[in-house]
């Protein structure tokens, strides 16, 4: 029995080691970006011209990727209580997305116009208490859902990482009143043993 856990862990470290030693080899700022990629390319979320909105960015692997993959006609604003150094052709927000003054900026930024993809890899710093974790995360999400119904087109479209647990089964029915096509898809390089999985929403009920 020993031996057999032990050998899971040894696939489980392998598994993860590929994907950090990976994302040095080619360049990539984290090892997440791999889950984005894995998911634009099965779902073709990200087109030439999309508006894109990176919340939860720093590091910056994601707005990083996504920037190289639209034209000049597209754009991505990225927000993070973190600070991110410089993607060119980036516009970053530091401050929490939760403030109104945070979301004022985004709108001004966009002026009249609307995103054709949100994406959230935004994972709170935990307490160690698992319920207290699950609802602060929750009420995060609650708010990413709400803020979409006002940001994106409405053929648009939202990514978002979420934890499989307490709260988990009504954030589902939310998402479901508001986006016509939801799933959900737990990337190959996702950690293993991780509650993660990702929602990929679209086409909001009008």
């Amino acid at each position: 029995m020993t031996k057999k856990i032990s050998k899971q862990h040894w696939r489980t470290r392998q598994h993860e080691d590929f994907y950090f030693k990976l994302s040095k080899k080619q360049g990539f700022r984290t090892r997440s970006v791999y889950k984005l990629i894995e998911m634009n390319e099965k779902y073709r979320l990200i087109k030439p011209k999309s508006w894109v909105l990176d919340l939860g960015c720093s590091p910056g692997g994601w707005s990083n990727y996504i920037v190289n993959e639209i034209s000049n006609k597209g754009r991505v604003i990225s927000v993070d209580v973190d600070e991110m150094e410089p993607i060119p052709n980036v516009d970053f927000i530091m401050g929490n997305f939760q403030d109104k003054t945070i979301k004022n900026e985004i709108f001004k930024k966009i002026s009249d116009k609307k995103f054709d993809l949100i994406v959230s890899d935004i994972s709170p710093n935990k307490t160690g208490n698992s319920v207290t974790d699950q609802y602060n995360f929750f009420q995060i999400a609650g708010e990413i859902l709400e803020f979409s119904k006002k940001a994106l087109k409405s053929k648009g479209s939202l990514v978002m990482k979420v934890f499989v647990g307490l709260g988990f089964e009504e954030f589902v029915k939310e998402s479901k009143l508001i986006f016509r096509e939801n799933i959900f898809f737990k990337p190959k390089s996702s950690k293993q043993k991780s509650k993660e999985t990702y929602l990929i929403a679209s086409s909001i009920r009008l």
